[in-house]
């Protein structure tokens, strides 16, 4: 059983080849570096030619990864884990606009803080 770590980035510019490329390299790196255990499920960006097909033109990188619930400390250090990965991946493309969410738990950008925190209430 598991829950879902959903992002999506918007821009008007589309991604260009080196960002797709460095995004790819990036979820590799996490995938690979994985400190864990054996891996849930990996960093999962949708097919970059789908996106534009499946999507407004603003969609310029989206996936999702399933997060393990059958340990609450492995649940919380892999979200952790797959955040930061998301926080570098905002570097990749400062200008973008992102939604990321845990099902019905949203997180925002904190400049101060350079990562995604929970939205607060």
């Amino acid at each position: 059983m598991g829950v879902s770590l959903y992002y999506t980035a918007r821009r008007t510019t589309p991604a260009t080849q080196q960002d797709q490329k460095r995004c790819d390299e990036i979820a590799q790196r996490y995938d690979e570096q994985y400190p864990y255990g054996e891996l849930y499920e990996g960093f999962c960006i949708y097919d970059w030619e789908s996106l534009q097909e499946d999507n407004d033109e603003t969609v310029i990188l989206q996936g999702a990864t399933k997060l393990p619930l059958d340990d609450i400390e492995l649940f919380q250090d892999t979200l952790e884990w797959w955040l930061d990965c998301l926080a570098e991946l905002k570097d990749i493309l400062p200008d973008a606009q992102w939604e990321v969410n845990l099902d019905d738990v949203y997180f925002e950008w904190s400049e101060d803080e350079h990562c995604f925190l929970p939205q607060g209430d």
